[in-house]
Protein backbone atom coordinates (compact mmCIF):
# COMPACT_ATOMS: atom_id res chain seq x y z
CA UNK A 1 0.00 0.00 0.00
CA UNK A 2 1.26 3.77 -1.08
CA UNK A 3 1.57 5.99 1.71
CA UNK A 4 1.86 10.01 0.92
CA UNK A 5 4.69 10.61 3.94
CA UNK A 6 4.85 14.10 2.58
CA UNK A 7 1.54 14.60 2.92
CA UNK A 8 1.13 13.21 6.54
CA UNK A 9 4.06 15.33 7.37
CA UNK A 10 2.63 18.34 6.29
CA UNK A 11 -1.04 17.72 7.60
CA UNK A 12 0.65 16.51 10.89
CA UNK A 13 2.31 20.44 11.73
CA UNK A 14 -1.25 21.05 11.53
CA UNK A 15 -2.49 18.83 14.24
CA UNK A 16 -2.87 21.86 17.14
CA UNK A 17 -5.28 22.93 14.72
CA UNK A 18 -7.23 20.07 14.32
CA UNK A 19 -7.46 18.83 17.58
CA UNK A 20 -8.97 22.61 18.56
CA UNK A 21 -11.89 22.15 16.65
CA UNK A 22 -12.58 18.62 18.46
CA UNK A 23 -11.74 19.75 21.82
CA UNK A 24 -14.53 19.53 23.39
CA UNK A 25 -12.95 18.90 27.01
CA UNK A 26 -13.62 22.17 28.71
CA UNK A 27 -17.37 21.55 28.38
CA UNK A 28 -16.99 18.05 29.13
CA UNK A 29 -14.75 19.05 32.13
CA UNK A 30 -17.72 20.92 33.88
CA UNK A 31 -20.50 18.57 33.12
CA UNK A 32 -21.12 16.82 36.56
CA UNK A 33 -20.57 12.87 35.58
CA UNK A 34 -23.17 12.03 38.32
CA UNK A 35 -26.13 13.61 36.51
CA UNK A 36 -25.03 11.51 32.91
CA UNK A 37 -24.86 8.23 34.99
CA UNK A 38 -28.79 9.21 36.22
CA UNK A 39 -29.85 9.59 32.96
CA UNK A 40 -28.35 6.28 31.58
CA UNK A 41 -30.05 3.21 32.65
CA UNK A 42 -28.30 0.08 32.39
CA UNK A 43 -30.09 -2.63 30.69
CA UNK A 44 -29.35 -6.44 30.54
CA UNK A 45 -31.57 -8.89 28.08
CA UNK A 46 -33.06 -11.69 29.52
CA UNK A 47 -35.07 -13.26 26.62
CA UNK A 48 -35.44 -16.16 24.36
CA UNK A 49 -33.63 -15.00 21.73
CA UNK A 50 -36.78 -15.25 19.17
CA UNK A 51 -37.28 -12.51 16.29
CA UNK A 52 -38.93 -11.55 13.54
CA UNK A 53 -37.74 -8.23 11.95
CA UNK A 54 -37.98 -6.82 8.48
CA UNK A 55 -35.06 -4.91 7.33
CA UNK A 56 -33.06 -3.55 4.50
CA UNK A 57 -30.91 -1.24 2.87
CA UNK A 58 -29.87 0.57 -0.40
CA UNK A 59 -27.00 1.24 -2.77
CA UNK A 60 -26.28 3.17 -5.92
CA UNK A 61 -23.00 3.89 -7.95
CA UNK A 62 -22.52 6.00 -11.03
CA UNK A 63 -20.63 5.95 -14.54
CA UNK A 64 -20.06 8.82 -16.41
CA UNK A 65 -19.33 8.00 -20.17
CA UNK A 66 -18.49 10.07 -23.20
CA UNK A 67 -21.84 12.19 -23.05
CA UNK A 68 -23.82 10.58 -20.63
CA UNK A 69 -24.88 9.78 -16.74
CA UNK A 70 -25.48 6.27 -15.72
CA UNK A 71 -26.95 5.55 -12.95
CA UNK A 72 -27.12 1.90 -10.94
CA UNK A 73 -29.53 1.37 -8.17
CA UNK A 74 -30.81 -1.21 -5.91
CA UNK A 75 -32.93 -2.28 -3.13
CA UNK A 76 -32.79 -5.17 -0.79
CA UNK A 77 -35.89 -5.79 1.86
CA UNK A 78 -35.07 -9.06 4.11
CA UNK A 79 -36.72 -10.96 6.63
CA UNK A 80 -35.29 -12.60 9.42
CA UNK A 81 -37.10 -15.17 11.72
CA UNK A 82 -34.61 -17.12 14.44
CA UNK A 83 -36.75 -20.12 13.73
CA UNK A 84 -36.75 -20.34 9.89
CA UNK A 85 -34.27 -19.89 7.64
CA UNK A 86 -36.49 -19.86 4.28
CA UNK A 87 -34.58 -18.63 1.12
CA UNK A 88 -37.80 -16.87 0.01
CA UNK A 89 -37.48 -13.97 2.71
CA UNK A 90 -36.01 -11.92 0.27
CA UNK A 91 -37.25 -8.74 -2.19
CA UNK A 92 -34.24 -7.29 -4.51
CA UNK A 93 -35.36 -4.48 -6.93
CA UNK A 94 -32.94 -2.97 -9.50
CA UNK A 95 -32.66 -0.08 -11.82
CA UNK A 96 -30.59 1.65 -14.43
CA UNK A 97 -31.03 5.07 -16.32
CA UNK A 98 -28.47 6.62 -18.85
CA UNK A 99 -28.93 10.67 -18.67
CA UNK A 100 -27.45 13.07 -21.27
CA UNK A 101 -24.92 15.64 -19.67
CA UNK A 102 -26.87 18.48 -21.22
CA UNK A 103 -30.24 17.02 -19.32
CA UNK A 104 -29.01 16.50 -15.60
CA UNK A 105 -27.33 19.35 -13.73
CA UNK A 106 -23.96 17.81 -12.32
CA UNK A 107 -23.91 18.51 -8.95
CA UNK A 108 -27.75 17.26 -8.87
CA UNK A 109 -26.50 13.73 -9.74
CA UNK A 110 -25.86 12.46 -6.31
CA UNK A 111 -29.25 13.82 -5.33
CA UNK A 112 -30.92 12.22 -8.17
CA UNK A 113 -29.36 8.94 -7.44
CA UNK A 114 -29.94 8.78 -3.63
CA UNK A 115 -33.67 9.12 -4.56
CA UNK A 116 -33.90 6.20 -6.67
CA UNK A 117 -31.82 4.13 -4.24
CA UNK A 118 -34.15 5.13 -1.33
CA UNK A 119 -36.96 4.51 -3.56
CA UNK A 120 -35.95 0.78 -4.43
CA UNK A 121 -34.60 0.41 -0.85
CA UNK A 122 -37.83 1.56 1.09
CA UNK A 123 -39.96 -0.38 -1.49
CA UNK A 124 -38.10 -3.86 -1.05
CA UNK A 125 -38.67 -3.25 2.47
CA UNK A 126 -42.46 -2.94 1.79
CA UNK A 127 -42.78 -5.67 -0.20
CA UNK A 128 -41.14 -7.98 1.87
CA UNK A 129 -42.79 -6.66 5.15
CA UNK A 130 -45.99 -7.13 3.22
CA UNK A 131 -45.62 -10.72 2.86
CA UNK A 132 -44.68 -12.08 6.68
CA UNK A 133 -45.68 -11.88 9.70
CA UNK A 134 -42.98 -9.56 11.67
CA UNK A 135 -42.36 -7.85 14.68
CA UNK A 136 -40.84 -4.46 13.79
CA UNK A 137 -39.14 -2.86 10.38
CA UNK A 138 -35.69 -2.26 11.59
CA UNK A 139 -33.37 0.75 9.10
CA UNK A 140 -30.69 1.94 9.22
CA UNK A 141 -30.44 5.43 9.30
CA UNK A 142 -33.17 8.19 10.77
CA UNK A 143 -37.24 8.08 10.52
CA UNK A 144 -36.91 12.17 10.57
CA UNK A 145 -34.67 11.87 8.14
CA UNK A 146 -37.12 10.35 5.33
CA UNK A 147 -39.61 12.62 6.02
CA UNK A 148 -37.46 15.71 5.90
CA UNK A 149 -35.62 14.54 2.53
CA UNK A 150 -35.13 17.35 -0.05
CA UNK A 151 -36.34 16.13 -4.10
CA UNK A 152 -37.07 18.14 -6.88
CA UNK A 153 -39.93 19.66 -5.85
CA UNK A 154 -37.90 21.25 -2.86
CA UNK A 155 -35.09 22.41 -5.00
CA UNK A 156 -37.59 24.15 -7.03
CA UNK A 157 -38.89 26.03 -3.54
CA UNK A 158 -35.84 27.71 -3.31
CA UNK A 159 -35.35 28.33 -7.18
CA UNK A 160 -32.59 25.62 -8.43
CA UNK A 161 -33.35 23.14 -10.77
CA UNK A 162 -32.17 19.50 -11.11
CA UNK A 163 -32.38 20.43 -14.99
CA UNK A 164 -31.33 22.42 -17.75
CA UNK A 165 -34.15 21.42 -19.82
CA UNK A 166 -38.39 21.28 -19.06
CA UNK A 167 -40.41 22.62 -17.03
CA UNK A 168 -42.74 21.08 -14.80
CA UNK A 169 -46.41 22.07 -13.22
CA UNK A 170 -46.54 20.38 -9.79
CA UNK A 171 -50.45 20.58 -10.18
CA UNK A 172 -49.49 17.98 -13.32
CA UNK A 173 -47.81 15.85 -11.21
CA UNK A 174 -49.82 15.48 -8.55
CA UNK A 175 -52.76 14.60 -10.86
CA UNK A 176 -50.64 12.15 -12.37
CA UNK A 177 -49.96 10.69 -9.30
CA UNK A 178 -53.71 10.30 -8.26
CA UNK A 179 -54.78 8.75 -11.41
CA UNK A 180 -52.09 6.39 -11.42
CA UNK A 181 -50.90 5.70 -7.94
CA UNK A 182 -52.47 2.32 -7.54
CA UNK A 183 -50.33 0.10 -9.97
CA UNK A 184 -46.87 1.96 -7.43
CA UNK A 185 -46.01 -1.41 -6.43
CA UNK A 186 -46.68 -3.33 -9.70
CA UNK A 187 -43.15 -1.95 -11.31
CA UNK A 188 -39.06 -1.45 -9.17
CA UNK A 189 -39.98 1.83 -10.21
CA UNK A 190 -43.29 3.26 -11.37
CA UNK A 191 -42.50 6.92 -11.89
CA UNK A 192 -40.20 6.14 -15.00
CA UNK A 193 -42.32 3.97 -16.28
CA UNK A 194 -44.97 6.54 -16.45
CA UNK A 195 -42.23 9.51 -17.61
CA UNK A 196 -41.29 7.10 -20.67
CA UNK A 197 -44.46 8.25 -22.22
CA UNK A 198 -43.47 12.44 -21.97
CA UNK A 199 -41.59 13.62 -25.11
CA UNK A 200 -38.00 13.12 -24.92
CA UNK A 201 -37.07 16.91 -23.49
CA UNK A 202 -39.21 16.66 -20.29
CA UNK A 203 -38.93 12.92 -19.77
CA UNK A 204 -36.30 12.95 -17.26
CA UNK A 205 -37.73 16.20 -15.26
CA UNK A 206 -41.16 14.47 -15.08
CA UNK A 207 -39.46 11.35 -13.77
CA UNK A 208 -37.71 13.29 -10.69
CA UNK A 209 -40.93 14.46 -9.61
CA UNK A 210 -42.79 11.33 -9.90
CA UNK A 211 -40.44 9.67 -8.30
CA UNK A 212 -40.54 11.91 -5.26
CA UNK A 213 -44.19 11.79 -5.27
CA UNK A 214 -43.00 7.24 -5.40
CA UNK A 215 -40.63 7.97 -2.85
CA UNK A 216 -42.98 9.80 -0.40
CA UNK A 217 -46.04 7.51 -0.91
CA UNK A 218 -44.43 4.19 -0.11
CA UNK A 219 -42.35 5.63 2.79
CA UNK A 220 -46.01 7.12 3.80
CA UNK A 221 -47.34 3.49 3.66
CA UNK A 222 -44.54 1.81 5.55
CA UNK A 223 -45.15 4.25 8.72
CA UNK A 224 -49.01 3.80 8.15
CA UNK A 225 -49.36 0.09 8.19
CA UNK A 226 -46.14 -1.28 10.15
CA UNK A 227 -44.17 -0.66 13.17
CA UNK A 228 -40.91 0.93 11.68
CA UNK A 229 -37.49 1.52 14.22
CA UNK A 230 -34.46 3.29 13.01
CA UNK A 231 -30.92 3.02 14.68
CA UNK A 232 -28.87 6.21 13.58
CA UNK A 233 -24.65 6.55 13.89
CA UNK A 234 -25.51 10.43 13.55
CA UNK A 235 -23.68 12.47 15.97
CA UNK A 236 -24.97 15.39 14.25
CA UNK A 237 -26.91 18.26 17.04
CA UNK A 238 -30.49 17.12 17.65
CA UNK A 239 -33.09 19.22 17.44
CA UNK A 240 -36.37 19.10 19.38
CA UNK A 241 -36.01 18.37 23.14
CA UNK A 242 -32.97 17.71 24.51
CA UNK A 243 -31.90 16.07 27.50
CA UNK A 244 -28.93 18.04 28.49
CA UNK A 245 -30.15 21.01 27.59
CA UNK A 246 -27.24 23.73 29.53
CA UNK A 247 -25.14 21.77 26.88
CA UNK A 248 -23.78 23.10 23.03
CA UNK A 249 -22.59 19.68 22.05
CA UNK A 250 -25.19 16.85 21.44
CA UNK A 251 -26.43 14.27 23.72
CA UNK A 252 -24.48 11.33 22.13
CA UNK A 253 -21.39 12.99 22.80
CA UNK A 254 -22.02 12.99 26.18
CA UNK A 255 -23.27 9.25 26.59
CA UNK A 256 -20.01 8.16 24.57
CA UNK A 257 -17.94 10.12 27.18
CA UNK A 258 -19.18 9.57 30.30
CA UNK A 259 -20.91 5.53 29.59
CA UNK A 260 -19.23 2.54 28.85
CA UNK A 261 -22.42 -0.29 30.35
CA UNK A 262 -25.50 -1.57 27.84
CA UNK A 263 -27.96 0.81 28.18
CA UNK A 264 -30.47 3.51 27.40
CA UNK A 265 -31.32 7.25 28.09
CA UNK A 266 -34.88 7.94 28.63
CA UNK A 267 -37.17 8.75 25.64
CA UNK A 268 -37.79 12.76 24.39
CA UNK A 269 -39.08 13.69 21.59
CA UNK A 270 -38.38 15.80 18.42
CA UNK A 271 -40.17 19.05 18.23
CA UNK A 272 -42.76 19.94 15.14
CA UNK A 273 -42.12 23.23 14.67
CA UNK A 274 -38.09 24.06 14.62
CA UNK A 275 -36.45 25.21 10.74
CA UNK A 276 -36.89 21.50 9.04
CA UNK A 277 -40.85 21.72 9.27
CA UNK A 278 -41.11 24.95 7.60
CA UNK A 279 -40.52 23.87 4.09
CA UNK A 280 -43.64 22.12 1.97
CA UNK A 281 -43.82 18.68 1.08
CA UNK A 282 -45.87 18.29 -2.08
CA UNK A 283 -49.65 18.55 -0.74
CA UNK A 284 -50.43 14.53 -0.60
CA UNK A 285 -48.04 14.37 1.75
CA UNK A 286 -47.72 17.34 3.79
CA UNK A 287 -49.30 15.08 6.89
CA UNK A 288 -46.00 13.12 7.37
CA UNK A 289 -44.60 16.09 8.88
CA UNK A 290 -46.86 16.33 12.02
CA UNK A 291 -45.96 12.81 13.00
CA UNK A 292 -44.75 12.61 16.27
CA UNK A 293 -41.63 10.98 16.12
CA UNK A 294 -40.08 9.49 19.27
CA UNK A 295 -36.21 8.82 19.95
CA UNK A 296 -34.05 7.68 22.77
CA UNK A 297 -30.16 6.98 22.81
CA UNK A 298 -28.90 3.39 23.48
CA UNK A 299 -25.35 1.18 23.81
CA UNK A 300 -25.82 -2.60 22.50
CA UNK A 301 -22.58 -3.88 23.80
CA UNK A 302 -19.93 -2.47 26.13
CA UNK A 303 -17.50 0.17 25.39
CA UNK A 304 -18.76 0.27 21.89
CA UNK A 305 -20.90 3.23 20.25
CA UNK A 306 -24.32 5.09 21.00
CA UNK A 307 -26.74 5.07 18.75
CA UNK A 308 -30.04 7.08 18.53
CA UNK A 309 -33.13 5.07 18.14
CA UNK A 310 -36.32 6.60 16.28
CA UNK A 311 -39.89 5.89 16.41
CA UNK A 312 -43.36 6.83 15.52
CA UNK A 313 -45.10 4.27 17.93
CA UNK A 314 -44.63 4.93 21.30
CA UNK A 315 -43.43 2.57 23.28
CA UNK A 316 -40.68 1.83 25.77
CA UNK A 317 -37.21 1.61 25.95
CA UNK A 318 -36.87 -1.96 26.86
CA UNK A 319 -39.54 -3.44 24.69
CA UNK A 320 -37.89 -2.48 21.89
CA UNK A 321 -34.48 -3.42 22.79
CA UNK A 322 -36.02 -7.02 23.88
CA UNK A 323 -36.40 -7.38 19.92
CA UNK A 324 -32.95 -5.95 18.73
CA UNK A 325 -30.90 -7.05 20.97
CA UNK A 326 -30.95 -11.18 20.16
CA UNK A 327 -29.39 -9.63 16.57
CA UNK A 328 -26.50 -7.53 18.15
CA UNK A 329 -22.65 -8.32 16.93
CA UNK A 330 -19.86 -6.29 17.44
CA UNK A 331 -22.22 -3.66 19.47
CA UNK A 332 -24.66 -3.37 16.08
CA UNK A 333 -27.59 -5.65 14.77
CA UNK A 334 -25.95 -8.01 12.41
CA UNK A 335 -29.32 -8.17 10.19
CA UNK A 336 -28.79 -4.42 8.93
CA UNK A 337 -25.09 -5.23 7.83
CA UNK A 338 -26.02 -8.36 6.08
CA UNK A 339 -28.70 -6.22 4.37
CA UNK A 340 -25.73 -3.41 3.37
CA UNK A 341 -23.44 -5.91 1.76
CA UNK A 342 -26.89 -7.54 0.17
CA UNK A 343 -27.65 -4.52 -1.69
CA UNK A 344 -23.69 -2.84 -2.54
CA UNK A 345 -22.96 -1.90 -5.68
CA UNK A 346 -19.36 -1.62 -5.47
CA UNK A 347 -17.18 0.23 -7.27
CA UNK A 348 -15.68 -2.74 -8.78
CA UNK A 349 -19.54 -3.67 -10.08
CA UNK A 350 -19.92 -0.55 -12.01
CA UNK A 351 -16.47 -0.84 -13.76
CA UNK A 352 -17.18 -4.16 -15.04
CA UNK A 353 -20.47 -2.36 -15.94
CA UNK A 354 -18.59 -0.01 -17.95
CA UNK A 355 -16.12 -2.56 -19.66
CA UNK A 356 -19.41 -4.41 -20.93
CA UNK A 357 -20.90 -1.06 -22.73
CA UNK A 358 -17.55 -0.12 -24.25
CA UNK A 359 -17.20 -3.48 -25.21
CA UNK A 360 -20.29 -3.34 -26.75
CA UNK A 361 -19.65 -0.05 -28.47
CA UNK A 362 -16.71 -1.18 -30.20
CA UNK A 363 -18.48 -4.42 -31.55
CA UNK A 364 -21.66 -1.47 -32.92
CA UNK A 365 -18.63 0.67 -34.37
CA UNK A 366 -17.24 -2.56 -35.55
CA UNK A 367 -20.54 -3.83 -37.50
CA UNK A 368 -21.56 -0.20 -38.72
CA UNK A 369 -18.29 0.28 -40.31
CA UNK A 370 -17.90 -2.61 -42.30
CA UNK A 371 -21.55 -2.05 -43.42
CA UNK A 372 -20.53 1.14 -44.54
CA UNK A 373 -17.44 -0.38 -46.71
CA UNK A 374 -19.63 -2.29 -48.11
Amino acid sequence: MRINYKFLERIFSKWDYIREQFDFSDELINIDEKIVKEEWRTFEYKGNNDYKIVCGDGSYNTIEYIDKYIILSSGVGLFFDSRNNSDQNYTYLSFVIVIPFDVLVRKFLDDLASLIMSTLELKSIYLMASKVKHDIILIDGSIRSLIIRFGPSYSSQIGQRWFYKGEVDEKEIEKIYYENKDEIYNYDLWSYQLAKSFNKENKFTYFAHLLYYEYLKVLNDLLMNFEVVSISKSFSPTTGEKIFNLIERPDIIIFEEFTKEVGYSRKVKYLQEDEFYKWKLPSPFEHLKKKQIFFFYTRFEENHRVYKVEFIKDREQEEILKIIYPTIVRGYPVVLKIAHNDALITDNDAQIFEQHIKNELKVQIGIKLREELL
